[in-house]
């Protein structure tokens, strides 16, 4: 009896399945081994393309910057974005900052109740407190503070006018004159200086016991034609802070007389 299919040994492979299946009439067959075929073949292609994509994505995770790297590196400014926002030093064609209206360090405004006076020996013009006793000796003329113990306080002003001399010879004969014979007298500094008018000076400063207390006196010259003037101001040295505002508005409301 003749057998439907041949035996193991009569195929050997895919090819000869086909010519198989033509001789005993099956083309129809022979079509779905081969559409078989090719869609096992690009099943195996994407498969490999998947396999390749899926490593590619692998390897760009582990190598890619962090979105946190990424972010802060473009955040960060650069260095020369740094030095442009930065502030310019003014050049000469820079506007200059609006003035605040505050007078300039060191300028002193004469106090609204001053009294002004004239003094004709000394030559001088210049304000004193209204209630400041006048004093006059050989050296010049003096206003100071109504006095508690004696007749005059610690508080003093005064002006000395000295024809014909410079004025660090100046500044030695009125010092010789009202404080060389004071007890406990110390020199504390001597020589050129800037006064709060803004003009050179020289002064002269020190300290002496007056009455039970610790004084403190500043003088400092104003050059003229022909003459030296000496501004005097003296304060108790507890209230020493007090003695250059003090000298400061008797410099504001001086001035030589003819």
């Amino acid at each position: 009896m003749e057998r439907d299919f041949p035996g193991p040994d009569g195929v050997n492979d895919l090819d000869g399945a086909d010519e198989l299946d033509v001789r005993h009439g099956g083309g129809g067959g022979a079509d779905s081994m081969s559409f078989l075929r090719r869609l096992g073949v690009a099943l195996v292609v994407l498969a490999v393309a998947l396999g390749v994509g899926v490593g590619a994505g692998v390897v760009w995770e582990k190598v890619r910057p962090s979105g946190r790297t990424a972010t802060d590196a473009a955040a960060a400014p650069s260095p020369s974005a740094t030095a442009a926002s930065a502030p310019t030093a003014a050049g000469p064609g820079t506007p200059a900052p609006a003035s605040t209206g505050q007078p300039a360090t060191g300028q002193i405004a004469v106090p609204a109740d001053w009294a002004p006076y004239t003094d004709p020996l000394q030559k001088a013009t210049f304000s004193h407190p209204p209630v400041w006793k006048q004093r006059r000796d050989n050296t010049g003329i003096f206003y100071g503070e109504p006095g508690t113990v004696s007749e005059y306080g610690p508080q003093m002003i005064g002006v000395a006018r000295i024809a014909g001399a410079d004025q660090t010879a100046a500044l030695t004969r009125v010092q010789a004159g009202e404080f060389d014979s004071v007890s406990g007298l110390t020199k504390e500094r001597s020589g050129p200086a800037t006064d709060t008018s803004g003009q050179p000076t020289q002064e002269l400063a020190g300290s002496y016991d007056r009455e039970g207390q610790r004084v403190s006196y500043l003088m400092r010259t104003v050059s003229t034609d022909g003459a030296v003037y000496v501004l005097i101001a003296r304060v108790s040295t507890s209230a020493a802070a007090t003695l250059n505002t003090l000298m400061g508005a008797l410099r504001a409301s001086f001035s030589p007389a003819a």
